[in-house]
């Protein structure tokens, strides 16, 4: 029998059977939805892996391959565009995200061999397709084969000149737009070069732990007790660093709401805002409400913190989390955070604001392709609109922070300043003592510190990248 009929006589089922098979569909599946509804790639494969029956080491191969697909997106359509008889824009979704997982594996995954790559990835086109496209794809993986058994597409060493001119190069390397890399260039020098590297490294799991609940240290020897290994937060003594990626529903101790998972840096946010028990906070984009619930827990579940937030379903994310972690001071509202009127002045006002995101692009690989230069002066808008209603609705005396996971001065220090000019009732603040003893002076940061705001650069910092500034509403 003709093999080429052999081979369409398998069954989806048998195909299922392979070894490795489903983690790399379902891979492939959750970067079409990224590309083909604009899906966060975060949200998406979390709801994969729950639907899935997969054993936690094929989950975690998943997570790689989603994450290392879109990490290096860029070089890889590059890579394919030399190697495809038509224009990747004409390849259908499923189609190209297949060729993408594997151009991943051949280039950055040398452990498995080139074989059960091109054979798994076959394997998916036939459950996706007719044999034409199972045919094309064999064909441009075998074609990417032989370039680097070569030693002709070997992955590109990151460029070490640090000129705008090299601003190009740099983003075709590290699979960044073109206009972040070179905002990096001219705002941070030759520190651009570390950040671009720090983008390109899978990050670490960082766990917030429950001050209501237990204590750091007392939780860090139960993850021990249960073979995982972590490190203390050096910017929040509450955060654990766990040395190996985990799934947080999988650790002991979060269906008690033991803890959250947070950077240190959102973690740093709420410590700045310090809320006190008894008083009333408005989070004026709360979801998924991280900071919310660290809010609520400084405050020792005494007093309010509205939530505010224009998306019900990711307010939803907030209600679920607020009900594991046993916090009972927390209203959520479903508003538009720059038309919002409590209807009375309120204490403190937590501004954290939407943005482009270039500080947690190492978390949120997405932003490398969802993200347009026009984006930032639109942005720009909302994060001043935002501020404006804050400022009303606070009393005076009281604290105003804005935040951003954007290391981009056009939606930090340039939205605050500019805030400044128009508000001579406001001023900054100093957050100096916020910060635990002897880190300014390592960071370099005592002076901005003082002078009331703070930018957090990755990964010379050990957290995302985050601007934060504290404000008061002069009585």
């Amino acid at each position: 029998m003709d093999k080429t009929k052999q081979k369409r006589r398998f069954s989806k089922e048998d195909l299922r059977k392979k070894k490795g098979l489903k983690a790399r569909k379902i891979a492939v599946e959750t970067l079409t939805k990224v590309d083909l509804s604009g899906a966060y790639a975060n949200i998406a494969l979390d709801k994969a892996l729950e639907k899935s029956d997969m054993e936690e080491r094929d989950r975690s191969f998943t997570t790689a391959l989603v994450l290392g697909a879109l990490r290096n997106r860029q070089s890889i359509d590059a890579t394919l565009q030399k190697l495809s008889t038509k224009p990747i824009d004409q390849i259908k979704a499923p189609v190209l995200n297949l060729l993408r997982v594997a151009i991943f594996q051949l280039n950055e995954m040398p452990d498995i061999p080139q074989s059960a790559v091109l054979d798994t990835a076959c394997d998916i086109a036939r459950l996706i397709a007719h044999e034409g496209v199972v045919k094309f794809v064999a064909g441009i993986l075998r074609s990417h084969q032989r370039s680097i058994d070569g030693g002709l597409a070997q992955p590109a060493e990151p460029s070490t000149n640090i000129s705008l001119d090299q601003a190009e190069k740099l983003a075709l390397e590290n699979s960044l737009p073109e206009f972040i890399v070179r905002s990096w260039l001219k705002n941070y020098g030759a520190q651009a070069l570390e950040i671009i590297k720090h983008c390109q490294k899978a990050p670490r799991l960082t766990l917030r732990v429950s001050s209501l609940a237990i204590e750091t240290a007392a939780y860090k020897e139960i993850l021990e007790k249960a073979g995982i290994e972590s490190d203390f937060g050096e910017l929040v003594p509450e955060c654990l660093v766990l040395k190996k990626g985990a799934r947080p529903d999988k650790l002991p101790g979060f269906a008690e709401g033991l803890f959250a998972v947070q950077d240190e840096a959102a973690a740093f946010v709420s410590k700045v805002v310090d809320p006190k028990a008894g008083e009333t906070v408005v989070d004026l984009c709360a979801a998924p409400g991280g900071k919310t619930l660290h809010m609520a827990e400084l405050m020792e579940g005494k007093g309010r913190v509205v939530a505010v937030d224009i998306s019900e379903s990711r307010l939803n994310l907030l209600k679920e989390s607020r009900l594991r972690m046993d916090l009972r001071n927390i209203e959520s509202k479903s508003a538009d955070g720059k038309k919002f009127k409590p209807g009375f002045n309120v204490d403190r006002v937590l501004v954290d604001a939407p943005c482009s995101g270039t500080g947690v692009i190492a978390k949120r690989s997405d932003l490398r392709f969802n993200r347009q230069e026009e984006d930032i002066k639109t942005l720009s808008y909302i994060q001043t609109a935002l501020l404006e209603n804050a400022a009303e609705m606070l009393r005076p005396g009281g604290v105003l922070v804005y935040s951003t996971c954007s290391i981009e001065p056009e939606e930090g220090p340039e939205i605050v300043e500019s805030f400044l000019e128009k508000h001579s009732n406001f001023e900054r603040t100093d957050i100096g003592s916020f910060f635990p003893e002897g880190l300014l002076e390592k960071w370099n940061m005592t002076k901005a510190a003082a002078q009331g705001s703070v930018m957090f650069l990755p990964p010379a910092n050990g957290s995302a990248g985050f601007y934060i500034a504290r404000l008061v509403k002069k009585s």
